[in-house]
Parts: structure tokens; C-alpha cells; sequence
């Protein structure tokens, strides 16, 4: 009997091994990382905070204003406000529109909270849906404040969207030269979404379904808070 044990240790550890290679993440060639510009990343030069904060989160939250959320858009406005309230202290975060363009402006958590409400109210829906452009907005401001903290901490979009992409060529371009080259993290929250997005992309994008606008603020606050840690990832394997 004692003899079955190591064998049936050994089984044990073979089934976990081969369920583990099984999951591994199988990410398309076109977004393997490139480890050498995220390093120098952000790689242009400006002003500089005097004491950088190593463990700062910077996020950006990009709500979706397009006229397809014309029954909802109110309800989502209250959404973001209730996440934002939710922040943890330290947090430094803007709120863009996708169409209406920065509603706030980055500062600290506490600032932005105070002048989100007003600043949502007169908010009305419009255009078409340029998660593309809005993605490069978004991360032009976090490459702003990274240069301020000299690439300290954590950036990340968090991007929500009830519909495909109108933009999907800028999108798939903005998004592999982010993923690639940069630290930033991109969260997408898809709203009332059925079958496939182009952002749904494991192991590329952070994607979170909701089934509507009141699940919105919970994966919001979600989403924006989470604290992570940028690491190398080397596991992944190529598509054929």
C-alpha cells in the first residue's frame, strides 16, 4: 500500500501539469510583448514630480456616450459616480466620455469626486462608438502622468461599451502598439454585449461581461481599484 502512495502522487501531479498546459493562454504573435520599449517606457521626457509614488494607481474610465446607450445613459452616469466612490484613497483617475471627450480631468480620487456629478449632469448621448480613438485619448493621458511620475506605479483604461467598435482598424492598430510597448492595463466592461467583441481577447484585454447598466458599478469600482503588479509574462503560445 505504502508503495501505491508515490505513484499515486506522481498521477496526481502529471493530471495537474497537463490541465495546467491545457489552459495556458494562446495569444496572437501580433501582441507579443516587447519587453525592451516597456521598460523605457514612457519614453518621451517632461516635468517631473519630486517624490514619485512607487504604488500609485492611475486609471482613466471611458464611458460609453454613444447614441445606443440614448435609454440608459443616465443610469450609466450613476454608475461611474457610485464606482468612483469606491475608490480607495491614493487613487488618481480621470473620467472621459467617448464622444464628449475628458468630463474630468486627472487629480486625485477625492477631487474627482467631488466634481463628477456636476460635471456628468448636462452629459448627452451622441455619435457613433470610437473605442479606437477614445483607447488613444485615454492613453495619452496616462503617458502624461507617467512621465510626471517617472513610470511609477500602475496605469490603466478602463473602457466600457455596449456595442462593436466603429473604428475597428484605429482600434486593432492603438491597441496592439499599447499592449505591446507599454505597461498600461486595458480593462473593457461590455454592457448587454451577446456573442463575440473584438476586446474580448484573454490574455491581451482584462474583458468583464455585464448583462446591463445595473451591473455597471460594481465591476466599475471592480475594475478600476484592483491593484496589480506588472509582471513579464513569457508562458503564452503562439496561434498558428
Amino acid at each position: 500500500m505504502r508503495a501505491l502512495i508515490p505513484m499515486l502522487i506522481g498521477g496526481l501531479f502529471l493530471a495537474a501539469c497537463e490541465e495546467e498546459a491545457e489552459q495556458k493562454v494562446q495569444v496572437d504573435p501580433a501582441y507579443t510583448p516587447d519587453w525592451s520599449a516597456i521598460s523605457a517606457w514612457p519614453w518621451k521626457s517632461g516635468e517631473v514630480e519630486g517624490s514619485p509614488e512607487a504604488g500609485r494607481l492611475t486609471t482613466v474610465i471611458v464611458l460609453d456616450d454613444s447614441t445606443s446607450m440614448r435609454e440608459t445613459i443616465e443610469d450609466a452616469k450613476g454608475a461611474v459616480i457610485a464606482a468612483v466612490s469606491q475608490l480607495p484613497e491614493g487613487t488618481h483617475l480621470a473620467v472621459f466620455a467617448m464622444n464628449n471627450g475628458a468630463v474630468v480631468d486627472m487629480g486625485p480620487v477625492e477631487q474627482v469626486r467631488r466634481r463628477l456629478p456636476q460635471a456628468l449632469g448636462p452629459l448627452q448621448v451622441q455619435g457613433a462608438t470610437p473605442l479606437g480613438e477614445s483607447l488613444a485619448q485615454a492613453y495619452r493621458r496616462l503617458e502624461t502622468e507617467a512621465i510626471r511620475q517617472r513610470g511609477f506605479g500602475t496605469y490603466r483604461v478602463v473602457l466600457t461599451t455596449d456595442g462593436q467598435a466603429s473604428d475597428e482598424v484605429v482600434l486593432t492598430d492603438v491597441l496592439q502598439q499599447v499592449v505591446t510597448k507599454t505597461p498600461v492595463e486595458i480593462v473593457t466592461i461590455g454592457i448587454g454585449i451577446e456573442g463575440g467583441h473584438v476586446l474580448n481577447m484573454p490574455g491581451v484585454v482584462t474583458y468583464t461581461g455585464v448583462s446591463d447598466v445595473g451591473a455597471l458599478a460594481d465591476a466599475l469600482a471592480g475594475s478600476a481599484a484592483e491593484r496589480t503588479t506588472f509582471t513579464p509574462v513569457t508562458a503564452f503560445e503562439e496561434t498558428n
